[in-house]
């Protein structure tokens, strides 16, 4: 998800991983899934996963603590677990039942905010002082993965997930963003990704179809926009345009088009699809049917309580930011697969849990991450945080498929799995966060009228390929 983000820590952060990991941006070992992968002091498949989990519930579970397998060192150790989630964590609720089904581990649980986390977590790997597991934003997984600072999830769990195949238990993009030189690096605790919430009931009133491609979004947009001060110049009812990489990727994606070439050595965005991705947004903008309103202003709340905007492309939690930020407009919401060009597509992004290849207990770390996995506790980053949870099986229970009155009796979870099924994370590669700020830093001067489409690209390509140099 979008969150604040404070790109002079982060690119600290990324100077002081790279040279606590030699500057390297070799990828973990490529081991195939398997049962007789080898894992250093890693406990066997069948030993480390917990047993088949209960039916979901919106409440932490409760299990009778389980009888350990014998291969199982349960030698009490004290797992560190650091937190960005803040006061609607999924993750502290759960701790005690963890505690009391694995009664040799102790858990430290750490609640650090999201703008420090970055930076601590590097820290911590160059130091030796990094946690057993973290929260950590799927955007900092490329940087993260390609210094190696993330533990060999594949090799350590076998490829297996609470006694199943992790590939049984992700969509395939899902699968794609985990992935890091051929292994699992991090599993997905919460997803983000995009799809189109509108007002429903303006659509009806004013005779608008719901938009399935680029034209048909055009002119929705244009036929909802209307001016509520008699001059002409529509400010209410408008489409949010965001000037930054996440959203530039969902129309470059939708055009088919890529941000990198297929060995991630050159800038791939300032292709035919890139342009027309800048163009759609700023042609909403110049006929006055969008409102331009970049990361600094933060979160859409305001505008959508004003009724500045009423046609906006988000990722699931902003289900919950509406619910508590704009009650009055209960009803009047529903959502859809993002009007697509070409071919339906988004990024890719939410939360993951990792072991940093520092982490002191590993084998008890897996042991929390699969039961942080476990439906009963996938649905209560859902219920708890009011995120999507990462696992179908979470995503298929009662609780996330029952029709929501906010959004008029729509069930919404499903039109983000829909979602995620074309989705792509972005580029695995040591210069993304450098990359990610010239693609942003373009499109705002392209939307702005500073410098055609074609240009900004071409300049943050040019950019772009000489930090892949590096």
């Amino acid at each position: 998800m979008i969150r604040a983000r404070r790109l002079a820590a982060i690119a600290a952060a990324m100077a002081i991983l790279v040279g606590a990991c030699g500057g390297a941006a070799t990828p973990a070992p490529s081991a195939a899934p398997s049962a007789a992968s080898p894992a250093s002091a890693a406990p066997s498949p069948a030993a480390s996963a917990p047993a088949a989990a209960s039916p979901a519930s919106a409440a932490p579970s409760e299990a009778t603590p389980a009888s350990p397998a014998p291969s199982i060192d349960t030698t009490p150790v004290t797992v560190t677990v650091w937190d960005y989630y803040g006061e609607s964590t999924p993750v502290k609720p759960a701790l005690a039942a963890f505690e009391k089904e694995y009664p040799w581990i102790t858990v430290d649980y750490q609640a650090l905010d999201w703008d420090s986390m970055n930076t601590k977590f590097t820290v911590g790997v160059s130091s030796g002082e990094a946690p057993d597991v973290a929260t950590l934003d799927m955007t900092w997984i490329p940087t993260l993965a390609a210094n190696g600072a993330l533990e060999d999830l594949t090799a350590m769990s076998g490829g297996q997930l609470n006694g199943r195949p992790i590939e049984d238990q992700y969509t395939k993009g899902a699968l794609d963003a985990m992935t890091f030189g051929g292994t699992f690096v991090t599993m997905l605790f919460d997803f983000d990704t995009y799809a189109l919430y509108y007002r429903a009931d303006l659509l009806e009133t004013k005779g608008i179809a719901v938009p399935t491609t680029w034209d048909e979004l055009r002119a929705a947009a244009e036929a909802l926009a209307e001016s509520s001060k008699g001059s002409g110049k529509p400010d209410r009812y408008l489409y949010a345009v965001r000037p930054n990489t996440f959203h530039f990727s969902q129309f470059l994606f939708e055009g088919g088009g890529t941000i990198l070439n297929a060995d991630e050595t050159k800038a791939a965005f300032n292709s035919d699809a890139g342009v027309a991705a800048v163009d759609i947004q700023k042609a909403i903008l110049d006929d006055g049917s969008g409102l331009y309103w970049p990361d600094a202003n933060n979160d859409l709340i305001p505008a959508i309580t004003s009724e500045q905007v009423a046609m906006f492309a988000d990722g699931p939690y902003y289900m919950g930011l509406l619910r508590t930020g704009v009650p009055t407009q209960s009803g009047k919401w529903k959502i859809a697969l993002n009007p697509f060009s070409k071919q339906p597509g988004s990024y890719l992004g939410g939360t993951g849990l990792g072991i940093p290849v520092q982490a002191k207990h590993k084998d008890a770390a897996w042991l929390f991450i699969q039961y942080m996995l476990r439906p009963e506790q996938q649905v209560g980053v859902f219920t708890y945080a009011g995120a999507a949870p990462a696992t179908t099986a979470a995503l298929e229970s009662p609780e996330l498929t029952k029709a929501d009155p906010y959004f008029g009796g729509q069930a919404p979870f499903k039109v983000f799995l829909d979602s995620m099924a074309t989705s792509s994370h972005f580029p695995y590669v040591g210069a993304w966060t450098e990359i990610d700020t010239f693609i942003t830093e373009s499109l705002q001067a392209a939307l702005l009228g500073t410098a055609t489409p074609k240009a900004a690209l071409d300049d943050a390509a040019s950019q772009t390929d000489a930090a892949l140099a590096k």
